[in-house]
């Protein structure tokens, strides 16, 4: 066993786990987790002791990988398009939430204007 098989990236706070114990969390080869690296399917960061490390945000993509992978057949290719689509809908879905927002935003706005409206009508009517 290494001496330092967690790591926190100087540049960013982060653990990083090494490619042997990210292999065995993610149930995959350390050769498939290069080959993943290669396909920039994920992104390794040196660690403090000189080791690539991927954050455990990097296993889980790899468990996602090795599912569209192992169980559906689909080649490192296919899952770097599908992965980027995935990425593309969940901009999109969040973008769409914030223009919900906004729209629910300017409608209470609006109701209080048509309520200050109202209420200036009525006073308008009762000095008649």
């Amino acid at each position: 066993m290494k001496k330092y098989p967690i790591s926190v990236d100087s540049d960013n706070q982060k653990v990083h786990f090494e490619y042997r114990l990210v292999a065995r969390m993610a149930r995959v080869s350390e050769e498939f987790i290069h080959r993943c690296e290669h396909e920039d399917l994920v992104t390794a960061h040196t660690m403090l002791h000189g080791a690539k490390g991927l954050t455990s945000e990097d296993i889980s993509k790899i468990k996602l990988i090795r599912h569209l992978h192992q169980d559906m057949g689909l080649n490192l290719e296919a899952i770097d398009f599908v992965l980027r689509y995935r990425e593309r809908i969940q901009q999109l879905e969040s973008q769409l939430n914030e223009l919900r927002q906004q729209l629910r935003q300017e409608k209470l706005e609006h109701e209080a204007d048509v309520l200050t409206l109202c209420r200036r009508l009525a006073k308008l009517n009762d000095n008649e």
